[in-house]
């Protein structure tokens, strides 16, 4: 058996582990999950210790799955969830049980921008969604609501970064993890004195950042029992989800572009320079990928959206199902158009405080015109992001967009998105493994047995190229002013609502 390196994916859902070959296949993968707790409006906390036994249950899955695999793992490369913040103390031991995770609002940043620009701030960080969602901000909180507990706080770590010490009893970080922390100087590639400072934080809490196929430590006598493998294996710096996404996506020089499609849905672009827009604030990351970022716009509820609606209209029913009764209606369904801000928008959505809409409805309105509106609006709201993307990036706008993720298995989707974004689409293999292929790459090309990131495309096997129907393409840009008004008129209702902004 050849070299197997061992990624592990670090969700918010759950551990994927996923054994790959360096010929680029994945030979092994399972899920473990773990619950996200919600004990306050705007609190979304994990448990570190939960991560954990889902790393080592994942592990000895697949270790088992492949004989002979434990003495073929020559790497460990995690991707991990963006924007936690666990706090440890001197000894490397947990401050507290449970930890906020990306979608935790509780960062106090009032005060902060009180004392820095606040768009100064993201043209250096690139950090484009709402401030309160950062480690710097949520630092603040978790100190003036645990003064005892911040006392014995030396270190904050991202997700994969605690895995990490936990494998190896080192603490480090890269700089795709600290990119997110709400404090990284992009230009720089270190952490900016000035933020810190506004923020009543010192750099000393922060790991030093290194690139992400470094080798930061190896695999401890507990940790390595506890996975089922020998000790001493090498253990890399790993990348936050972002950045191996886009790694394991093809992004692997400048200019390469993909569309995740899932719960929520975001367009990245690779690129050797930070895409940022004060209007429409792009969200950057440092690339895994040493001297490249990773910029992108989203729109927080695509999938979600359509997991409503089946809840709504008929719950149970399988999603693939479902989707297929939006043939029952013609495209611009009938009038229906429903905007899908289900969790809030982004800035170019018209902010947090934005909501779903439906509008143009009638009393003929059928459950496939609904369906259709609800796949139709998800891509029209990704058809912006892709447009600014490309834009501000200077990016053809014939490419093709390689897409991945639940919501590229469908040919009727498939089918509005290539007409919505008038652009082929192009499906490969790796679909939605692309952050276990991001980390095992760093374990390939850190140790050596790969000579370039270059080798992550031979991993891609097209599976379908969808052209867009100039038919389709025409309609729908008759269409597109349509979804457009009923978009910004669902942002006037929210500002005209007594919600207010989440801090």
């Amino acid at each position: 058996m050849g070299p197997l390196a061992l990624a592990l994916d670090l969700g918010t859902g759950g551990c994927k582990a996923s054994l790959w070959s360096a010929e680029g296949r994945s030979v092994a993968e399972t899920v473990v999950g773990y619950p996200t707790r919600h004990p306050a409006p705007g609190r979304s906390e994990q448990r570190p210790q939960e991560w954990w036994d889902a790393v080592a249950s994942a592990t000895r899955t697949v270790l088992a799955d492949v004989p002979g695999a434990r003495e073929a793992v020559i790497g460990i490369a995690l991707s991990g969830q963006s924007l936690g913040v666990v706090q440890v103390d001197g000894s490397g031991e947990l401050v507290a049980p449970s930890t906020p995770i990306w979608s935790d609002t509780r960062g106090d940043a009032g005060t902060v921008f009180s004392r820095i620009d606040e768009e100064a701030w993201y043209l250096r960080t690139g950090n484009g969604f709402g401030a309160a969602l950062y480690p710097v901000f949520k630092a603040r909180t978790l100190r003036a609501e645990d003064p005892e507990g911040w006392a014995h706080t030396r270190v904050l770590l991202g997700s994969k970064d605690w895995i990490t010490l936990r494998l190896t009893g080192e603490i480090a970080t890269d700089h795709s993890m600290a990119s997110g922390t709400g404090a990284y100087d992009l230009a720089t590639g270190a952490y900016d004195a000035e933020v810190l400072d506004a923020a009543g934080l010192d750099a000393s809490l922060f790991a030093r950042p290194r690139e992400s196929a470094e080798i930061v430590g190896t695999l401890r006598l507990d940790a390595a029992e506890a996975l089922g493998l020998p000790e001493g294996v090498p253990v890399h710096a790993g990348a936050v989800d972002n950045a191996a996404m886009a790694l394991g996506s093809r992004g692997t020089r400048d200019g390469r572009i993909y569309a995740a499609l899932g719960s929520s849905s975001w367009m990245t672009v690779t690129s050797s320079a930070p895409v940022v827009d004060v209007a429409t604030r792009p969200y950057v990351f440092r690339h895994a990928v040493p001297g490249l970022y990773v910029s992108a716009l989203s729109t927080f509820s695509s999938g979600t959206t359509l997991t409503w609606l089946r809840d709504v209209l008929a719950p149970g029913v399988d999603i693939g199902e479902l989707i297929a009764r939006a043939d029952d209606s013609p495209r611009g369904a009938r009038g229906c158009v429903l905007v899908p801000t289900l969790a809030g928008g982004t800035p170019l959505e018209g902010g947090s405080t934005v909501r779903g809409a439906l509008q143009g409805l009638e009393l003929g309105t059928g459950p496939g015109d609904l369906i259709r509106a609800c796949l139709e609006g998800v891509s029209f709201a990704l058809d912006r992001s892709l447009r600014h993307i490309r834009a501000l990036s200077g990016l053809a706008a014939d490419a093709d967009l390689l897409v991945s993720g639940g919501g590229s298995r469908s040919a009727v989707w498939n089918r509005i998105y290539a007409d919505v974004l008038d652009t082929p689409l192009l499906r490969t293999s790796v679909d939605q493994q692309a952050a276990t292929l991001g980390a095992a790459a760093l374990v390939f090309v850190g140790s050596g047995t790969w000579s370039s990131f270059d080798a992550v495309d031979d991993a891609h096997v097209e599976i379908e190229r969808i052209t867009p129907d100039p038919e389709g393409v025409a309609a729908y840009a008759a269409l597109r002013e349509h979804f457009d008004a009923a978009a910004d008129a669902a942002v006037l209702f929210a500002r005209s609502s007594p919600v207010k902004e989440t801090p």
